[in-house]
């Protein structure tokens, strides 16, 4: 069970939820899709959705490995394929039945989401082709999972901007202004994949290019100006406090966690839920009105737990199978 477990990528898991939820509420805030009387119910299709998510991520993961196999036999021969716990056939079935699950939910669910998925899916299997190859490969890795900001977005679109026409769509300031919104938050956890990503690549090297190290750097902590930004100036202290979170782990990963080169990746991919938190702290406060309690708004309670109990347990399932 370890090696398919590992192949799976099931450490990543709990993050893929939470990444699905922020967009859910980022989608449900903006167009006014959560309820605030404090009598409402968790909505069945973040399940769908947060199906869809997980579908894509074990899908993309064992059609990873199906593709890398004749690479993993040379240099990771401990992995389920090369060390021939599993024929190459069922990790391609297996794949390929994961992501078709993922887009036949997604056209139930809706066409907006079903484009979402589509364009994941299409990000997958650029990754998958290219990132033993060429660098550039980062963009599509990063695009997969800022997708799933979107996905939970889109569910919430109104009706009479999926009918609109092209022209209408970006002539109009609020359908620009929600596009902006989202993109913004993408934009944060697109930069962390990336920075993520370059570091994999490049600080296991003897010589690695100082300006890639730097960008790495850099990029790491895009997602604290990306996500706050629509949050700090109108809810200044819920927007503050969010950023702790985040901040305090990015200092234990580049001191404590650093070294080895494996464990520096897997302490930044622990720290996914905590760039969600960002924006679901904030969110959180907004939906609690004076005189109520967390226990009567479970989506509040979900924006809160989700994103810190899928930190504490990607940490748990990584001593289990390692998460790269």
């Amino acid at each position: 069970m370890r090696p398919l477990l590992a192949s799976l990528r099931i450490a990543n898991a709990p993050s893929v939820v939470s990444n699905v939820l922020l967009g859910f509420l980022l989608g449900g805030w903006y167009w006014g899709g959560l309820p605030l009387d404090g009598n409402d119910r968790f909505p069945p299709a973040l399940l769908a959705l947060s199906l869809i998510g997980l579908c894509l991520l074990f899908g993309g993961n064992l059609l990873n490995d199906w593709h890398d196999r004749r690479w993993d036999a040379i240099h990771r021969p401990e992995r389920a394929l090369p060390s021939g716990k599993f024929s190459p056939t069922s990790y391609l079935a297996a794949a390929v039945s994961l992501v078709l699950a993922a887009l036949i939910c997604a056209f139930l669910t809706g066409t907006a989401v079903f484009a979402t998925t589509l364009f994941i899916t299409a990000c997958i299997i650029l990754y998958t082709i290219y990132h033993k190859h060429r660098s550039w490969s980062v963009l599509p890795m990063a695009a997969c999972r800022a997708g799933l900001y979107l996905l939970g977005f889109v569910h919430h679109l109104p009706e009479d901007l999926l009918t609109s026409g092209h022209l209408t769509w970006w002539s109009n300031p609020d359908h620009l202004r929600s596009a902006a919104f989202i993109l913004t938050h993408a934009a944060g956890l697109f930069a962390y994949l990336c920075a993520l990503s370059l570091n994999a690549r490049y600080e296991s090297l003897a010589h690695p290019p100082q300006g890639m190290l730097v960008l790495s750097r850099a990029l790491l902590f895009l997602p604290l100006p990306a996500l706050s930004a629509w949050w700090i100036p109108f809810y200044p202290l819920a927007g503050a406090l969010a950023l702790l979170p985040f901040l305090i782990w990015m200092l234990l990963a580049l001191t404590r966690f650093h070294r080895p080169v494996p464990r520096f990746v897997s302490a930044l991919l622990v720290g996914i839920p905590l760039v969600d938190l960002i924006a679901a702290i904030p969110i959180a406060f907004t939906l609690i009105t004076p005189g109520e309690t967390l226990t009567t708004h479970p989506l509040v309670l979900a924006a809160l737990l989700v994103p810190t109990l899928a930190f504490a347990s990607a940490r748990l399932l990584q001593k289990i199978a390692p998460a790269t």
